[in-house]
């Protein structure tokens, strides 16, 4: 794990107002990517902390991964942006989000711009869905974190 350059952080910005209209995302945090592209968010109060210590494994919280495709926000990453992100927003029904939280695909009516959206239900933001050609959302959800199917 590293720390993001400016460039690297500009990058990130950039893609995140062309994907989602964001504008400064992340601001007063310190970056950090992981294996598999994954970033990281925490206080610089944490990081410098971090410094000190030996053997940290990881810090901060997982708040997007970045692919050839765009960036791809977790659910926390979505929260963390909330009301920033502007465009490729799609609302959710409870039912909706349910299935959503379940990684199961979801029929997309709205306009989209990209292969990602965000998930909303009101003011909760659910993380990243990927768009494919046939009009279906994939939500981006881990398996560890997903609602399990009733047997």
């Amino acid at each position: 794990m590293r720390r993001l350059s400016q460039r690297e952080i500009k990058n990130l910005q950039e893609s995140l107002k062309k994907q989602y209209g964001v504008e400064d995302a992340f601001d007063g945090l310190v970056l950090y990517i992981s294996g598999g592209r994954r970033i990281r968010a925490t206080t610089p109060e944490t990081a410098k902390l971090a410094r000190k210590l030996r053997k940290v494994q990881q810090i901060g919280l997982y708040v997007a991964k970045l692919s050839k495709a765009g960036v791809s926000l977790s659910p926390e990453g979505s929260q963390l942006l909330d009301d920033a992100i502007k465009k490729n927003i799609v609302e959710l029904s409870e039912e909706e989000a349910e299935l959503w939280m379940k990684a199961a695909p979801l029929t997309l009516h709205a306009e989209t711009e990209g292969i990602y959206v965000v998930g909303r239900l009101g003011k909760l933001y659910l993380g990243s869905g990927r768009v494919s050609r046939d009009g279906k959302i994939y939500p981006q959800i881990a398996k560890w974190r997903r609602i399990p199917e009733k047997s």
